[in-house]
């Protein structure tokens, strides 16, 4: 060596492995049914606890998962094709650069320089062919548009690095942590007391747990019963934490479903929920304006267990008959109740209010934040009102035990948190849990002279009188007993996001008298939103469309690229995307709004408007009359007439008590009411 230091050789020795990289695979399905019929071999006599019933649960999830990773067949991945024409020119790249590297001539370096630019042009030209051939070649008939569409409609988000006071959070775990931690305060009851109602719920549910409760029932579910649900299950959703796709569940053979079903009816007997199926997936899901980096920003989602959602189906079924034969449910409560939907509720408030405009009467709203409703219910509570709805107590046991010790784990990208135990709230993702937030909200006060709106727990109070004097006195007694109700059943309100309005026909918004809750005033506002849509105070419902056209024409920026002036997209399946994406955004709840002014209406039409000239690519000279007429699509105005007459005459018929009660009335040009719609 030249150097005149002496030369010093290290070894090292690592024990290291490449791990093995395990490509995109796919189910072999003959092999998976053989697999689980061969392997479906049971002895379930005597199967007569909970931990035997654990145990068979543990098996079937273990049979379902071994046959699966059993049948894996890999695919091969499909070789990469480079164009003959990039090949050629990164050869020519690659000769020049090692020239410049030998040689260190500028002209080398130029030339490699060129080459690059071409290469790189090149490239971004084959792909925009490649994806001008792919629009070419979709169609409105193979239903490949919509898988199509999907990546276009949604964008992942990554989470940032997550921090509080104290700590931050920098790996993926940790993140997960960091969130489960958050969370887990979220699924916890609020800090209200009432010691007379704990005592009675404390000693109720004490009671109804030391009995030996047999099931009494006719009504244990068949097989058929099982495979029709099974039937009905969506492939593409996501599966819970044990991986069990739906699909997979589709797949299952004859003897395993029958075993399925053998679990199900052990379950109602002996009411035990399996505890396997008690553990959800929490995917959690920026909220719209908040801050990424802090954990509370967070929504979560939970994923369960598909078969768990099976037995929810069953214990649903026989929940919903009991509570509609004994007509527990209150009218008012159109959340999760068959052949209801936003647009009943809303109609209903607009009916009250148009009403009192025609009659020269106020009307003030006030609008209720319930703080995490669904994720702060009190258990124990819901089991006590479940006790006195005279619910078969064999289905109540049952329910008992899937609230009781839940579990769930946070996961980012493939890292899940530590175990956290679930202290309060329905289960969010499934499919009993909404009706139990509605059983355990039912007994809401109500008042003679309010109105009382509920849709889940968006909860609103209305009352109307030519005097605001007499408004503000019904409305402060309807909320000082809701007061009392929600610390007594430990809910929390949230009285700085809580609003109120006064719907009135005068062009001055006046002082009106003041209400209160939890000793904190409710400021008066000019406009409000319930259920998705804008009340102003004079309904005129321009704050609203005014509203709908933004959050459209953000829509339908994630779609410009395939509904563009010059998108290849064939024209049918443009408007296959505007009919199936955007034209929902600016109909949503019509039957209420369908009667504005025609100049409100008009931000509406606009819109259509806009994007069907874009989709046809329509000239300046071309009315929007004769492109609706070529290419035979309804104007916005026929199509609300159209959905509003079928929502109307539905209403009319309707066996809902809240809904009968809104007084019938013909149409008047004169009067300005939701059923004006009818006229346009």
């Amino acid at each position: 060596m030249s150097s005149d230091h002496n030369p010093v050789m290290v070894c090292f020795f690592f024990k290291y492995q490449l791990p093995e990289t395990k490509g995109n695979s796919k189910i072999n399905w003959n092999r998976y049914r053989d697999n689980i019929r061969k392997n479906c071999d049971f002895n379930i006599c005597n199967l007569n606890s909970a931990d035997k019933i654990d145990n068979l649960a543990d098996n079937i999830e273990n049979i379902i998962i071994n046959a699966k990773n059993a049948s894996l067949i890999p695919i091969k991945n499909k070789p990469q094709v480079i164009d003959a024409e990039i090949r050629k020119l990164n050869n020519e790249r690659n000769c020049a650069r090692r020239n410049f590297q030998r040689t260190r001539n500028p002209a080398h370096r130029s030339l490699m320089n060129r080459l690059n630019k071409q290469i790189r042009k090149l490239s971004e030209k084959l792909e925009q062919d490649r994806l001008q051939n792919r629009l070419l070649n979709v169609n409105t008939y193979d239903g490949k548009i919509w898988n199509f569409v999907k990546p276009f409609k949604k964008k992942a988000h990554t989470i940032p690095t997550l921090h509080d006071q104290d700590n931050i959070a920098l790996t993926d775990i940790d993140k997960a942590n960091f969130l489960a931690n958050s969370l887990e305060t979220q699924f916890s009851l609020n800090n209200l007391s009432d010691r007379d109602t704990e005592i009675t719920v404390n000693h109720s549910v004490g009671r109804f747990r030391s009995l030996d409760i047999k099931y009494e029932g006719n009504d244990l579910p068949l097989p058929s019963e099982i495979m029709s649900c099974i039937k009905k299950l969506k492939p593409n959703k996501a599966p819970g934490i044990d991986n069990i796709s739906n699909k997979m569940i589709q797949n299952l053979p004859t003897n395993i479903i029958i075993l399925f079903t053998f679990l199900i009816r052990k379950m109602l007997q002996h009411g035990h929920f399996p505890s396997r199926w008690k553990t959800a997936t929490v995917v959690p899901i920026l909220k719209p304006g908040k801050d990424p980096t802090q954990p509370s920003s967070y929504r979560p989602i939970s994923l369960l267990s598909s078969l768990s959602k099976i037995a929810e189906h069953v214990i649903l079924k026989r929940l919903m008959e009991s509570l509609s034969d004994n007509n527990i449910l209150c009218p008012e409560q159109f959340g999760f109740r068959p052949n209801l939907s936003t647009s009943h509720q809303l109609v209903r408030v607009t009916e009250f209010i148009t009403e009192g405009f025609t009659n020269k009467q106020k009307t003030g709203a006030v609008f209720l934040d319930i703080q995490k409703a669904f994720d702060r219910v009190w258990q124990d509570a819901l089991i006590h009102k479940l006790i006195g709805f005279n619910i078969p107590n064999y289905l109540v046991k049952l329910i008992d035990s899937y609230l009781d010790n839940r579990s769930f784990r946070v996961r980012v990208k493939n890292d899940l948190s530590d175990l956290k135990i679930i202290k309060a709230g329905v289960a969010q993702g499934s499919k009993i849990g909404p009706i139990l937030f509605s059983c355990f909200i039912n007994d809401i006060p109500k008042q003679f002279n309010t109105m009382l709106c509920m849709y889940a727990d968006d909860t609103a109070i209305l009352a109307r009188n030519k005097n605001p004097n007499y408004i503000q006195l019904a409305l402060n007694r309807h909320i000082k007993a809701l007061e009392v109700w929600f610390i007594k059943w430990k809910i929390a309100i949230n009285a700085s996001k809580t609003e109120a309005i006064m719907f009135h026909y005068t062009t001055t918004y006046g002082n009106f008298p003041q209400l209160k809750i939890h000793n904190e005033t409710i400021p008066w506002s000019k406009q409000c939103k319930y259920l998705g849509v804008i009340l102003d105070s004079r309904l005129t419902w321009k704050p609203h469309f005014l509203y709908v056209r933004q959050k459209f024409w953000a829509q339908a920026r994630k779609l410009y690229p395939l509904i563009a002036r010059n998108s290849k997209m064939d024209r049918e399946a443009k408007l296959l995307i505007y009919t199936a994406y955007l034209r929902p955004v600016i109909t949503y709840a019509c039957p209420t709004w369908g009667y504005a002014a025609k100049t409100n209406l008009k931000i509406l039409e606009t819109l259509q408007n806009n994007i069907i000239r874009q989709i046809t690519n329509a000239t300046w000279y071309m009315t929007n009359t004769d492109i609706r007429q070529a290419i035979k699509y309804p104007s916005l105005k026929e199509f609300i007439k159209k959905l509003a007459t079928s929502f109307f005459k539905k209403f009319d018929m309707h066996d809902n008590s809240a809904i009968q009660e809104i007084n019938n009335y013909l149409p008047d040009p004169k009067i300005k009411r939701p059923r004006n719609v009818l006229l346009l």
